[in-house]
């Protein structure tokens, strides 16, 4: 009977998520870090809908090991109780910089997470409480960077490597990707960043007569469509 009851609440929790992650939001989908500046902020709301205050702590992890807090941030306040209707600002500070190179982006996660309270009544029952995360990339900028996104995107040379596609990123930003269309068919298999410096090599087909067009974030978080990879830009 404990085993069905369990269930029941489990389920009922998936069916209530979209509700409940409604109550919580945070006020972008990225951060840029300018190194030059004390701190980088991010806001934090509490809609309302749920009616029920929340528990959020927020931290900063590396990109590629999600598991592992990163040193070279702290977030103050790390922990704090989120009223109905109510909003707080996360300051983002560094305080191991001289760790990060100063020629490229280095690229983290800033990870949120919200814990709704319980009234009396949940409290006496058997019910399942869901801790909810939102995380966001997080862009660290050197200040003596050259050059911008725009510049980054447009000098990403994609070359067909034994009949498959690669991109290489020259610059020192990194390019997020969202969509790759060949010949007006999505294509998958392409990394979701092309990080400053680095080759993504793929298993995409690709001959000299197709033509890309792909979509990358920008520094407002917004999705831009590029205009079309040209047959005479693509490098055997």
């Amino acid at each position: 009977m404990r085993l069905k009851v369990a269930a029941f609440w489990a389920l009922a929790a998936v069916f209530w998520l979209p509700q409940i992650q409604a109550g919580v939001n945070v006020g972008a989908t990225r951060v840029v870090y300018q190194s030059n500046e004390k701190d980088a902020t991010l806001a934090v709301s509490n809609s309302g809908d749920d009616g029920v205050p929340y528990l959020v702590q927020s931290w900063v992890s590396y990109y590629d090991k999600q598991n592992e807090s990163a040193d070279e941030f702290l977030i103050t306040p790390p922990l704090f109780r989120l009223d109905p209707n109510s909003r707080n600002t996360l300051r983002i500070i560094s305080t191991q910089a001289q760790n990060l190179p100063t020629d490229k982006e280095s690229l983290f996660l800033l990870n949120v997470k919200a814990i709704p309270s319980m009234s009396a009544e949940q409290r006496s029952q058997n019910v399942l409480q869901i801790a909810l995360k939102t995380t966001i990339k997080l862009f660290y900028r050197p200040e003596n960077l050259k050059g911008s996104l725009i510049d980054a995107v447009k000098k990403l040379q994609w070359r067909v490597d034994g009949g498959k596609l690669t991109v290489h990123n020259p610059s020192g930003f990194n390019v997020v990707l969202t969509e790759l269309l060949i010949n007006n068919t999505v294509s998958k298999d392409l990394p979701e960043v092309i990080k400053p410096g680095s080759t993504a090599t793929t298993n995409i087909p690709l001959k000299h007569s197709d033509t890309l067009v792909f979509s990358y974030i920008n520094e407002y978080g917004s999705t831009i469509k590029s205009a079309p990879v040209t047959p005479s830009s693509i490098i055997e």
